[in-house]
């Protein structure tokens, strides 16, 4: 108790000293601004962020406002009752009751969530279809189909209807990042595909992808799935355990030869984009895993202060996943800075 204890003070004095936080891994300077206004109830701010030009910002901008306006769910909704709803708006309170929606589910397997935790899910989320739909019918961008992905996983609509949904999407851009990832997971075999359709969809959507696209990292999102099933299905208990696990599925020559060359190709160009870090944390990991420390502190480098909660492999590690992360760099020779 008392070396545990020394431990996590240990760990957190190292959070604190490079000033590492635990969330969500994205910039955008002008969200970030607008965040404390538009969480404290004002909508048009809000409404002004999604107005942007840039599919793929705007995509980021509704995953971060949906996430972060929850407790406004009720406001948002009351703008569908006007007579001509402007989309965007349905498209924000759809996405919102979404989020709200899987907050009810949590994100367990489904045969850990009870048939009581089911009921409520469901009637959440079934009230998020139409403003979704009007939102997706009325706008010439996929951000509200991609949301109807993500709703369509939780009410279980039919994998032929989820099909045709990506055709709507792919014919409205083919290149868009964010439902991408949401098709990945449709896809996984937990959901409604398999090990081997997720992994073709990864190997295939980043072939025509220009240096430092954000597709690049799709192939190591699909075997970061691919690990994580497994490691649940296995019911490993400890971090030792998990860790040999993750060692030895990564350090696989095939494995390791995959991601070392998606890592290539997203080094090669330039991710400046607002999910850089997120991706770099996620590509980082997965390299210093599986031993490819060299190509491990190129990735991180560009990896910031802020740890993802999901995506990356620091939290199937360590009790404190920033603190391991700090340890990582600093046997990597990649300074943090310190505050």
């Amino acid at each position: 108790m008392v070396l545990s204890k020394i431990i996590e003070w240990d760990d957190n004095r190292i959070a604190r000293k490079h000033g590492l936080t635990y969330g969500e891994a994205w910039r955008d300077p002008d969200l970030a601004a607008a965040l404390p206004a538009v969480t404290s109830g004002d909508i048009a701010m809000g409404l002004a962020l999604l107005g942007t030009d840039d599919p793929q910002l705007r995509s980021l901008r509704l995953h971060v406002l949906s996430d972060r306006t929850i407790p406004l769910l009720a406001k948002l909704e009351s703008g569908m009752d006007q007579p001509d709803p402007e989309p965007d708006l349905l498209m924000w309170a759809g996405a919102t009751r979404v989020k709200a929606a899987w907050e009810v589910r949590t994100s367990q397997r489904a045969r850990d969530v009870g048939p009581e935790r089911f009921k409520r899910f469901h009637e959440m989320l079934a009230s998020a279809r139409e403003p979704l739909l009007y939102a997706a019918q009325t706008t010439l961008t996929p951000t509200a189909l991609d949301q109807l992905q993500w709703f369509g996983l939780g009410m279980e609509i039919p994998r032929e209807e989820m099909d045709q949904l990506w055709e709507r999407i792919v014919a409205l851009d083919p290149h868009h990042h964010c439902a991408m990832e949401g098709r990945l997971q449709v896809l996984c075999h937990k959901w409604q595909g398999s090990h081997e359709e997720m992994f073709t969809f990864a190997r295939e959507a980043p072939r025509k992808a220009p240096p430092g696209d954000r597709s690049h990292p799709l192939i190591v999102q699909a075997h970061f799935e691919y690990a994580a099933m497994a490691l649940d299905d296995r019911g490993l208990d400890t971090y030792g355990a998990v860790g040999k696990m993750l060692r030895d599925y990564y350090g696989d020559p095939a494995v390791t030869a995959e991601v070392a060359a998606a890592a290539d190709r997203w080094l090669s160009g330039d991710p400046s984009y607002p999910t850089a870090a997120a991706d770099a944390h996620c590509l980082g990991s997965a390299l210093y895993v599986g031993g490819d420390e060299q190509r491990a502190a190129a990735v991180l480098a560009r990896a910031g202060t802020v740890v993802p909660e999901y995506g990356a492999l620091w939290s199937y590690l360590d009790t404190n996943p920033a603190a391991r992360y700090a340890r990582v760099r600093t046997r990597l020779g990649i300074p943090l800075p310190t505050v």
